[in-house]
């Protein structure tokens, strides 16, 4: 059809071009119009600016497929129980990465590791996609790391989850970061207020125990754990095994005892019977954590929680 026809029709039969029109829409295909959508949501459905898929195999462990420096991709960790971003020291050393001074780290786990600051500049793809991640990098050795039978080559901690709005579907197991200037939040969750000490989060937790008064405690958001609560107050079972205590990383393995918490309230959300670990090293874990979808809001210290 020429352009003069097709103005002709605009002027005189506009119903007859809108059907035109939809006729041509009908001829996209659906891998081009499933790529038009995609474009769309990522770049401007709420300020989302990409969703990254983490493994479906792990439980409730986040591990994502991230490359380094255009190297294959390797497993790392997402961890809020992180207070800085880590290559393993290995790793960087393989990757070429140069390291200069070094100070002890605190982390989820006990006590301190050594965390040498890497002068690289430091490029990472995530699921393929180059993304930003962190301004700075440490390297720790992650030698002892679990990761459900894989090797982690990193973490992504603090600097990641401050740079972005970072919702977590466990049950989709996808990972959509935001632009925290465009992100609005328009859901029905639980809003959880966040306190930060040594740029770890921490929320107030609730925790009753048997023949005990209930006592409020403020406890690190840890999605680098897969326990539930972690806590000094776990009442020890009679004979409880010892356990030990694994973490992604930034502190060593400890031992310790499982026990329960009889109730456990966070936010609006109420739990019983909650196992845990007694721990002077209190957590909440992705335990809890994946019955929820999590959207971690940094820039306001806040955490939405949906239950699913």
């Amino acid at each position: 059809m020429s352009l003069i026809g097709i103005i002709v029709i605009i002027l005189r039969e506009p119903r007859r071009f809108l059907t035109w029109l939809a006729t041509l829409g009908c001829l996209v295909s659906p891998q081009t119009e499933a790529q038009t959508a995609q474009a769309r949501d990522l770049n401007g459905a709420n300020g989302l600016i990409a969703s990254v898929p983490f493994a479906q195999d792990a439980g409730t462990s986040i591990f994502l497929s991230v490359g380094l420096d255009g190297e294959r991709p390797y497993w790392w960790a997402l961890d809020s129980g992180a207070s800085e971003c880590i290559v393993d020291r290995a790793t960087a050393k393989n990757a070429g990465l140069l390291t200069r001074g070094s100070r002890e780290l605190h982390g989820a786990g006990k006590g301190t590791v050594r965390l040498d600051s890497i002068r690289s500049p430091v490029h990472l793809r995530l699921s393929g996609r180059a993304l930003p991640t962190c301004d700075h990098f440490g390297a720790v050795n992650l030698r002892n790391a679990t990761g459900g039978g894989r090797t982690i080559a990193g973490i992504l901690g603090n600097e990641f989850f401050a740079r972005y709005i970072v919702r977590i579907d466990f049950a989709a197991h996808t990972l959509d970061l935001y632009d925290p200037a465009k992100f609005r939040y328009a859901g029905g969750g639980d809003t959880l207020a966040l306190e930060f000490v040594r740029k770890l989060p921490r929320v107030a937790v609730r925790i009753k125990t048997a023949h005990r008064p209930e006592v409020t405690r403020h406890l690190i958001v840890d999605t680098g754990s897969d326990d539930a609560v972690d806590d000094s107050t776990v009442r020890r079972s009679p004979n409880g095994p010892a356990v030990t205590v694994s973490t992604t990383g930034l502190g060593s393995s400890y031992e310790a005892v499982i026990g329960t918490l009889d109730t456990v309230r966070i936010g609006h959300s109420v739990f019983t019977k909650v196992p845990g670990v007694a721990s002077d090293v209190g957590i909440v874990g992705t335990g809890i954590w994946s019955r929820f979808v999590c959207i971690f809001d940094y820039a306001h210290k806040r955490l939405f929680v949906e239950p699913k």
